[in-house]
């Protein structure tokens, strides 16, 4: 747990919701950051890896809804209040995501090897602000729409293959056995929101499988992470490209023919923010789901599984969502929020993991109404929310339905020893070993190297929105499937 932290009084007479309403966008002089007087300690702590809620507690007990910490060598505002983090997001008039907006950067005082500086050094909408935001982002909502419209045929085509991909990964992990052990993680949930994008982005299969492998090589981090990040912009700006002249029912076909057009490049920006949003909130948003009710007493199982697996999987993201911290914002006037001044260009990081657990929005764990409604901020709120949220949202319910339909799963190891990543902005297990005992009896998968799978199964009928049965692998075994195979293997 973090320790010394000195104790912050409020300001006598202090409104903390008052903010000045006239913004300079010339960069106005500041008053001096009262981050740089602090002496605040490390947020990323071996607790805040394993324990993040009592970080988060003692947090709000010392300094209230907003607290200065350290981040990898830089203070920042971490924002803990329910009504404070929705203020931050809902107002982009006073919050601004443009990195030109921070000040230590305009000062030259950010180390050029800071870990998270190249994420905002990219122009794509998860950092981008007002009439270019507005301009990207119906772009993309208008792109998106067949594919989160239940009514559309789009929608249920990638549903079906959704569920179909699922069964896949199911089957091929099992290989015939009716029980046994698997990463529940790197066989079936780091997979499956990548087959999800390759689908709807349009990816010749060759490069599809490229982009599986430079994915998790990005999001796991080490010495191959920045080329992977080069090889994935360069491989969907080649998509877009690619689609230009061989166009299909697909979402970089829909954004090629958006008016005002987009440029190729700002195509591919945009493809990759969408593979850095499911390489790593969907796959940790399936694994926390199946784990929230593995890791609970039979009642809290039983109540959890009753309803639609759709409110069991909301329920997680209020739990435990994968995206705890989002990304910077920058007030452009000295504003006050919580019990501090904060200056012009400070750091502001919003928390939701840190919101929902704020006792003004709901007790953690209770059957309260608030918990169980959309209340939450998961996929963020205001001009900034997650626009494929519908998508993200079906794939981790019916990624987390088939499972629970065709397996029962024991933990393989006892909760407080599941491995967690270090991560600032999300939490996900490492690895998620887990039992399986499978509810009908399997039939082997084919080699995983180099055999060709039978020939694709027709479509169902839309209209029909059927639950499609188990099928084996509509392409031959490649990259992807020969690294699922060495997985199992052990």
């Amino acid at each position: 747990m973090p320790c010394g932290f000195p104790t912050r009084t409020p300001r006598p007479g202090r409104n903390p919701g008052c903010r000045t309403k006239d913004i300079d966008m010339q960069f106005p002089a500041s008053a001096p950051s009262e981050l740089e007087s602090l002496a605040v300690e490390p947020l990323m702590t071996r607790d805040f890896e394993t324990r993040p809620a009592s970080v988060y507690a003692t947090l709000r007990a010392r300094y209230g809804p907003v607290a200065p910490v350290d981040l990898h060598g830089v203070p920042v505002w971490l924002v803990l209040g329910y009504r404070e983090v929705r203020e931050v997001l809902r107002d982009e008039s006073t919050w601004k995501k443009d990195v030109q907006h921070w000040r230590w950067l305009r000062e030259g005082r950010v180390p050029s090897d800071w870990p998270h500086l190249p994420g905002y050094q990219v122009s794509h909408l998860l950092v981008q602000d007002d009439r270019r935001r507005k301009a990207t982002r119906a772009a993309v909502e208008e792109a998106l729409a067949p594919f989160q419209d239940t009514d559309a045929p789009q929608s249920w085509e990638l549903a079906n293959a959704v569920s179909r991909h699922a069964d896949e990964l199911i089957t091929f992990f099992a290989d015939g056995s009716d029980s046994g052990w698997v990463d529940l993680g790197a066989q079936f949930a780091r997979a499956l929101p990548l087959m999800a994008v390759n689908r709807l982005f349009g990816f010749p299969v060759d490069q599809g499988d490229d982009v599986f492998m430079d994915s998790w090589r990005m999001v796991d981090g080490g010495p191959d992470a920045a080329a992977a990040v080069g090889r994935l912009v360069a491989a969907t700006t080649e998509l877009a490209a690619y689609k230009r002249q061989n166009p299909g029912d697909d979402l970089t076909t829909r954004l090629l023919a958006i008016e005002p057009p987009l440029t190729v490049e700002q195509i591919g920006l945009e493809l990759y923010a969408i593979i850095v949003i499911m390489s790593e909130l969907v796959s940790h948003a399936i694994t926390n789901s199946v784990l929230e009710v593995l890791a609970g007493e039979a009642g809290t199982r039983a109540g959890l599984m009753a309803g639609p697996v759709e409110e069991l999987v909301n329920r997680v993201h209020i739990a435990s969502p994968p995206w705890v911290n989002l990304t910077f914002r920058f007030p452009v006037v000295d504003t006050d929020l919580g019990d501090f001044r904060l200056a012009a260009g400070d750091v502001v990081v919003p928390s939701i993991a840190a919101a929902h657990g704020d006792p003004t929005f709901a007790t953690p764990g209770s059957q309260d109404a608030s918990v169980s409604s959309r209340a939450h901020l998961a996929w963020g709120a205001g001009p900034h929310q997650c626009p494929g949220r519908g998508l993200a949202d079906m794939i981790v319910a019916t990624a987390v339905g088939r499972l629970f339909e065709r397996c029962d799963f024991e933990l393989g190891l006892p909760v407080d020893q599941l491995p967690w990543r270090s991560s600032t902005y999300v939490r996900g297990l490492k690895s998620f070993p887990v039992r399986y005992r499978m509810r009908t009896r399997q039939t082997p998968m084919p080699p995983a190297a180099g055999a060709a799978a039978p020939a694709p199964l027709p479509e169902p009928e839309p209209s029909a929105h059927p639950t499609p049965a188990p099928t084996q692998p509509e392409r031959p075994r490649s990259a992807l499937w020969r690294f699922l195979a060495s997985l199992r293997r052990g």
